[in-house]
């Protein structure tokens, strides 16, 4: 992706996950009303931040790289999905905040809701591939910089994610074995596995494109059964 006005080309690494680490996690209970319905609005919010990555905004001044987080259930029992935006009534100045806000399955929510009730949940970490934009040609940058697409159409950027793996701990409490829930950690590349063919890339590339249209899908499904 090129974008008129900023320098270089952008893009979309399904090979690389952005991980983060969560804490300051609290428990808010409430309801809504929607349609004439009450709606539980039960919620976990906290604060999180990119853990060995950083943030960034194509064009536009870096954000702050701690964010307002906010955690909520669905029905069913589908993978976890990560959104990335801009808060409510962000003006795009120095100190606007990136949200994140992560939707859990309902039986992952109520466990994670019951450790935080019992102080073993005070730190959470979590990674997911996203449809969030690198800067080509430097794919060895340290730290990696993920960028947020632009605003179009005059509607605020967003991005999303599917999440690969969440665990947490006790906030006092350095794990000395396994987290306390680790939830599809992805096998470890072997360091001395060979590069991919060209003809294997490629096919990469498309997979990697139906599943950001699955994870839209499943955004759109989500929004449909919180209504």
């Amino acid at each position: 992706m090129t974008l008129p006005g900023v320098a270089g080309a952008f893009v979309q690494d399904a090979e690389k996950p952005l991980a983060f680490t969560a804490e300051g996690l609290v428990a808010v209970s409430g309801h809504d009303w929607r349609d004439g319905a009450l709606h539980d609005a039960g919620r976990i919010e906290g604060h999180v931040r990119p853990d060995g990555a950083r943030l960034a905004r194509i064009g536009q001044p870096e954000p702050a790289q701690e964010l307002s987080l906010t955690i909520r259930s669905f029905p069913g029992g589908s993978a976890p999905l990560l959104r990335l935006s801009l808060s409510a009534g962000a003006q795009g100045d120095l100190d606007d905040r990136l949200a994140a806000e992560l939707f859990l399955p309902q039986p992952l929510f109520a466990g994670l809701r019951q450790d935080l009730a019992e102080g073993r949940a005070g730190t959470l970490s979590f990674a997911a591939t996203t449809n969030l934009w690198l800067r080509e040609g430097s794919p060895d940058e340290e730290p990696p910089v993920f960028h947020l697409a632009p605003e179009a159409d005059g509607r605020k950027a967003q991005a999303h994610g599917r999440v690969q793996n969440i665990s947490w701990r006790a906030a006092a409490t350095e794990a000395a074995g396994g987290p306390a829930f680790l939830s599809g950690q992805p096998d470890q590349a072997s360091e001395t596995e060979p590069p991919e063919d060209p003809v294997a890339e490629q096919l990469r590339r498309i997979n990697w494109s139906l599943k950001q249209v699955l994870i839209v899908l499943a955004f759109l499904m989500l929004i449909i059964a919180l209504k």
